[in-house]
């Protein structure tokens, strides 16, 4: 939606806070709280990771968590939390890379069983769970932010006889990185919180073991537009490092999951053993985290879609076609 030039003091105020984005948090709040699928939780949630009261105290971050909304179905507990990214106005295109090593995305999960341990009462336990996805979700591993609109661009300079600004082919990843991190530690920081909260339930003795797996599911939403940019890596010029512009194909996506390279700090929680011996498969497991990352025209019906996720006799979670 095209709107005039700020004209009073007022407007241009207005404007600056569009830019800045708050705007559209309250549509997406608006969205999560319209859905009769959704139950919402709440909104700027205070997060943080590691823990302030463990040994990592010193490497705390504290953030906020922009939307969090729940969801019961199928034996499962959907926690789905929420960063709102308005994009940079100078940066309209997101531009994603396909997995060079793609897996089915994972997500991180609370379960729960009857424990000898605790006189045999239930506890709760973390694992990664992998999602089974149709193929019209794209899973991706890096991407960047580009300004859109290029060739009109040119040919506008080439018609005034102006010469492009220096800065008109730079791109950045500022706004996926610091998403995705946002998003990251308020799901490990709900995580554990979650996982406290149920063990000192079990401890009492008192209450029966959840008949349900908690399921959390990181979720960026964006005013971006998604691009999928695929190329032969054998077609890359070896002296140069560029790929021609002929071998290149992009689509457009409404969704897709970003496998996130999650910081060392961000990997364990409190208690785990930092120094026992891992699998190779463990070490990817712990340095992946998978994001869905959604363009906001999109998001209303991604929500209903999203309560139809289940858990198969596998243990692995499944999520139907989104088309």
């Amino acid at each position: 939606m095209s709107q005039h030039p700020p004209a009073t003091e007022e407007e241009w105020m207005t404007h600056v806070l569009n830019i800045h984005g708050t705007p559209f948090e309250h549509l997406c709040e608006h969205h999560l709280r319209q859905s009769s699928d959704w139950t919402f939780r709440s909104s700027r949630y205070p997060v943080e990771f590691p823990p302030s009261y463990t040994p990592q105290v010193s490497q705390t971050k504290n953030s906020e968590l922009d939307l969090w909304g729940i969801c019961r179905s199928s034996g499962l507990t959907i926690e789905l939390l929420v960063e709102c990214k308005k994009n940079n106005p100078e940066y309209t295109d997101w531009v994603f890379f396909p997995a060079r090593h793609p897996t089915l995305p994972s997500l991180r999960t609370l379960g729960y069983r009857s424990s000898q341990e605790v006189g045999g009462h239930w506890a709760p336990y973390r694992e990664t769970v992998y999602l089974v996805t149709s193929l019209d979700i794209a899973i991706t591993d890096d991407g960047r932010e580009t300004k859109g609109n290029y060739q009109a661009k040119w040919e506008q300079s080439q018609k005034n006889g102006k010469q492009l600004p220096k800065d008109f082919t730079k791109t950045s990843n500022t706004a996926i990185t610091e998403a995705a991190y946002q998003i990251a530690l308020a799901t490990q920081a709900l995580l554990h919180q979650e996982r406290r909260n149920q063990a000192l339930l079990a401890a009492g003795k008192v209450h029966p073991m959840p008949p349900y797996r908690h399921v959390f599911l990181p979720l960026i939403v964006t005013t971006a537009n998604l691009w999928i940019c695929q190329f032969p890596a054998e077609k890359v010029d070896n002296i140069t490092g560029e790929i021609p512009l002929s071998e290149v194909h992009y689509q457009t996506h409404s969704y897709l999951f970003f496998t996130y390279a999650l910081p060392p700090i961000l990997q364990f929680h409190p208690g785990d053993d930092r120094f026992e011996y891992r699998s190779d498969a463990k070490w990817e497991e712990l340095a992946r985290f998978s994001i869905l990352v959604v363009q906001s025209t999109a998001f209303p019906e991604l929500l209903t879609h999203l309560t139809r996720m289940t858990k198969d006799d596998n243990g692995s979670l499944v999520l139907p076609t989104l088309s």
